[in-house]
């Protein structure tokens, strides 16, 4: 969805009311934000919907739940402890979870920069990093953007006012190399939506963009597409062994000579 189309915002304080999610969702993304407020008390800056939540996608038994959350000097151990899902049961496939230090948030632009990266719940294997080192970044760097496009908070200031949105032209290349890094059905809706992203210059969810995508793309990459949109409006193994290598290359190349 583009920004210019937000149901469920508030017009209190910009603080956004996430009205079309489950009620078991809804009451898991307010105790979240509780056990935060909880653990790092004046320090906790905000809180964020990324991903199929702050895009209006979240299917129930399907997504996980993106969160980003900032905060003043935080310590993630206690964090990750407490968002655990044996500490708090996530009623969604999963919670992905990445904490930022507001100072360091403030000069980011490409770099992962995240203080905790975790990963709980049921269909998650569990993760709990406190380091990016070396390993791919282009994930977080997208999930800022579509957060600062979203301008949606659960708690806290707007989040354009922590960090800059990156340019269009820094972004594409990271959003070119996120292209190849998964597979199944959902690869090949990323790849639509990194497409789309291409075009548009704004972000939707993977299946809008894999809607968009067959009106866009030449016919051989169409049928793949189709069966993507088909086994992601079942459940979360359902296009899991699907072949999108040539569609993925496809888009890559084309978002590599976009970005030349």
């Amino acid at each position: 969805m583009d920004a210019a189309a937000r149901p469920g915002r508030s017009l209190a304080g910009g603080v956004w009311t996430p009205a079309g999610l489950p009620g078991d969702v809804r009451a898991y993304l307010d105790a979240v934000v509780a056990r935060l407020r909880d653990l790092l008390g004046p320090a906790l800056v905000g809180v964020y919907p990324a991903g199929s939540v702050a895009l209006d996608a979240y299917r129930p038994g399907r997504s996980d739940l993106d969160l980003v959350a900032v905060a003043d000097h935080p310590d993630p151990a206690p964090i990750a402890a407490a968002l655990s899902h044996d500490a708090l049961p996530c009623p969604a496939a999963g919670l992905e979870f990445v904490l930022y230090d507001r100072a360091t948030l403030a000069a980011l632009t490409t770099e992962a920069g995240f203080t905790l990266n975790l990963n709980t719940g049921r269909a998650l294997e569990p993760k709990a990093e406190t380091d990016p080192g070396d390993g791919p970044a282009f994930w977080y760097p997208i999930d800022r953007d579509i957060v600062h496009q979203q301008s949606r908070t659960l708690t806290g200031p707007p989040f354009a006012t922590l960090t800059t949105r990156v340019p269009y032209d820094q972004l594409l290349p990271v959003v070119a190399s996120s292209v190849a890094a998964q597979t199944g059905d959902n690869a090949v809706l990323n790849a639509c939506r990194a497409l789309r992203y291409r075009a548009l210059r704004s972000w939707t969810s993977k299946p809008a963009a894999g809607a968009w995508a067959l009106g866009q793309v030449p016919l051989e990459h169409r049928p793949v597409i189709a069966a993507a949109l088909e086994s992601h409006g079942r459940d979360r193994s359902a296009g899991a062994t699907l072949d999108g290598r040539t569609f993925q290359a496809y888009v890559t190349a084309t978002l590599t000579a976009a970005g030349a």
